[in-house]
């Protein structure tokens, strides 16, 4: 649970930063930790609520006294430290969207009045909002004045792939820690040593993740399945490049355009996302075998022979260009852009 506890992978500096700035009393009250998903930000954001709340650290007046000295990470063994791990400690608040995909107000006002007190059993409160950027703004608004004049016991810290859709009244309140991705090596090891896939398996889905946990966990499911069948759907279908009314029809098979909620029109989102990214992973594994390299080096070593027949239509430079464009797809995705415009301009794009 500590932040240099080994179910952590990655984000040493950003880990080192803030087990320092708890060690001397120097944490900002409230923190924005941005980046892509899956990349770890809420584990690491729980492992910073053990942190203050671990009964095997020294007291703040000790650690100021001696900083130099102070321990860096929770025991993960205490009291506090099991509870925050079972997700049952009174002072450690974790705020996540609802059914409608949404934050709204109400939990938001609740916490609020909560961290007006002092923690329960606690050095510190800890209210964490996942997925920070699904809050409405009327939620929003609601944590403005908490955030100019936070409580002296409580941190609040706001996880999201897309801080750009937080009010700018809210992040101008917030410090943020920017996340980048987790190295091969280290979402092997995690498949490897927790999740017991085989070397090989776990190598390859980490090679695929993009610096993902989430997204290399994904691997092997009935979803990502879906979402690679869907890719090399439309791979094929795009293959002996056709007329754009034809491309368009073909499109279609990557993007889910169903009427609905909030919460229905971001699992399009996400389903789209995922259908992308796997269509990345098939280009790639396309310029391997256009290239000549060996079937161990591919992340979809399931459907190898399909691989090399589509290398025949998708030479290097045009997979190059198809995998250039699904990256700037992805990235328009996240900037809230229509799901079907994007798999259109996608489809004249391969």
């Amino acid at each position: 649970m500590g932040l240099g506890d080994n179910n952590i992978r990655g984000h040493t500096q950003i880990r080192r930063l803030l087990g320092r700035a708890a060690a001397r009393d120097t944490l900002p009250p409230s923190l924005v930790f941005s980046g892509p998903d899956g990349v770890g930000k809420r584990q690491v954001a729980l492992a910073l609520a053990g942190l203050l709340n671990c009964e095997a650290v020294t007291s703040s007046a000790a650690q100021t006294a001696n900083a130099a000295s102070a321990t860096d990470e929770a025991c993960g063994e205490c009291g506090p430290c099991q509870r925050i791990h079972r997700g049952v400690h009174a002072d450690v608040i974790v705020v996540e969207p609802g059914d409608t995909g949404a934050i709204k107000v109400d939990p938001v006002r609740a916490v609020v009045r909560q961290a007006a007190f002092r923690p329960f059993e606690g050095r510190r409160r800890v209210v964490l909002f996942d997925d920070a950027d699904r809050l409405v703004p009327e939620a929003q608004n609601a944590l403005l004045k908490t955030l100019e004049e936070p409580p002296t016991a409580s941190v609040f810290l706001l996880v999201t792939s897309r801080p750009h859709l937080l009010l700018p009244t809210v992040r101008s309140r917030c410090p943020e820690i920017r996340f980048g991705g987790v190295a091969v090596d280290d979402i092997a090891t995690i498949l490897e040593t927790w999740h017991q896939r085989p070397p090989s398996e776990a190598r390859a889905a980490a090679a695929a993740a993009n610096g993902s946990v989430a997204r290399a966990l994904e691997s092997g499911s009935a979803e990502h399945f879906q979402a690679q069948q869907s890719a090399a759907a439309v791979l094929r279908g795009l293959a002996a490049a056709p007329n754009p009314k034809r491309r368009l029809e073909i499109g279609k098979d990557l993007a889910v355009a169903r009427p609905g909620s909030r919460s229905a029109a971001a699992a399009d989102r996400e389903t789209l996302t995922r259908r992308l990214r796997t269509l990345g992973t098939l280009l790639r594994d396309i310029q391997v075998m256009a290239a000549g390299g060996e079937p161990r080096w591919l992340a979809n070593v399931a459907l190898e022979t399909e691989l090399a027949e589509l290398a025949g239509a998708y030479d290097t430079r045009r997979a190059g260009r198809g995998f250039a464009s699904v990256d700037r797809a992805v990235s328009a995705l996240a900037r809230n852009a229509s799901p079907k415009v994007v798999a259109d301009w996608l489809a004249q794009q391969l």
